[in-house]
């Protein structure tokens, strides 16, 4: 039984590469960098670097060298906080609009393809289960 969640996540794992690999090719960009431009697009009140790193439990030389890559290709714009100009907030250009779309539909079709012939009740269960088991996990790391 404890095959089955490695196998889970190493399946999903390439099941998202697949899906991913259109946006890779067209855009030339890596999927961390697919990943920070939908964690931008879904997360409106995170838009720091250290927003990016906290949540999406990235290195923060992977998050800076995407960020970086992604500024001098015009898909996101750095702008510093009226208040504190310490902080850097990230935003979407315009630049961006089609590669989030695509990964939003690669996303779709990813969580669609998973929950195939799992009913409603049993997602429901498992998403109950998950969160249980992330707030054992956060309690244990406190």
């Amino acid at each position: 039984m404890s095959y089955l969640p490695r196998k889970l996540f190493n399946h999903s794992k390439k099941l998202f590469a697949k899906k991913y690999e259109p946006i890779i090719e067209k855009y030339d960009l890596r999927p961390v960098e697919i990943d920070i431009l939908v964690f931008l697009y879904k997360q409106k009140n995170a838009d720091t670097a250290k927003d990016i790193i906290q949540r999406k439990h990235l290195s923060k030389a992977h998050v800076s060298k995407s960020v970086d890559n992604l500024r001098e290709r015009g898909f996101i714009k750095i702008t510093e906080d009226e208040e504190d100009r310490r902080i850097l907030h990230i935003c979407l250009t315009e630049e961006s609009d089609d590669v989030v779309e695509m990964a939003l539909s690669a996303l779709k079709e990813c969580r669609d393809i998973m929950q195939s012939g799992v009913s409603r009740e049993d997602i429901e269960t498992t998403k109950r289960v998950l969160h249980i088991m992330a707030e054992n996990i956060s309690k244990e790391l406190e």
